[in-house]
């Protein structure tokens, strides 16, 4: 029977881990491996430890920051005080302005050769000389 209590516990244990999705791209860093988990993947979380939490994807377990994961918020049962509380209606939620999007950097070579072309014409056409009116009419 005591030979049984470790098994048991040990098989228990997976049970135990909570699933968690990354939120944002991380690289996980173990002894002798680094794997990069994309955002959105689920990945096991095995201990918090302040700002970092410890995780296992694919039998790799490390450490990484604990802000790139997307807290999963559980279902709280509401107290009894709050059940009898009425609903207060929700304001209107102002919507953002449009924001312009922020260009991006090329990341390929066959992109930042497009983006020097287009950055060497904007340069010649500020630098190239307009001819005057009196030219043009003649």
């Amino acid at each position: 029977m005591k030979r049984l209590l470790p098994l048991l516990l040990l098989s228990a244990l997976p049970l135990l881990a909570e699933q968690v999705t990354v939120r944002e791209s991380v690289i996980l860093k173990a002894e002798r491996a680094a794997v990069s988990v994309k955002a959105g993947t689920e990945v096991e979380l095995i201990a918090r430890d302040g700002d970092t939490v410890t995780i296992k994807y694919h039998n790799v377990t490390g450490k990484i920051p604990a802000s790139k994961l997307a807290e999963a918020i559980a279902p709280v049962a509401p107290t009894k005080a709050e059940a009898k509380q009425p609903v207060a209606s929700k304001p209107a939620e102002a919507k953002p302005a449009a924001t312009v999007p922020v260009p991006r950097p090329p990341q390929t070579t066959y992109g930042k050769a497009v983006q020097k072309t287009k950055d060497n014409a904007a340069a010649h056409e500020k630098n190239a000389v307009k001819p005057a009116g009196e030219i043009l009419k003649e």
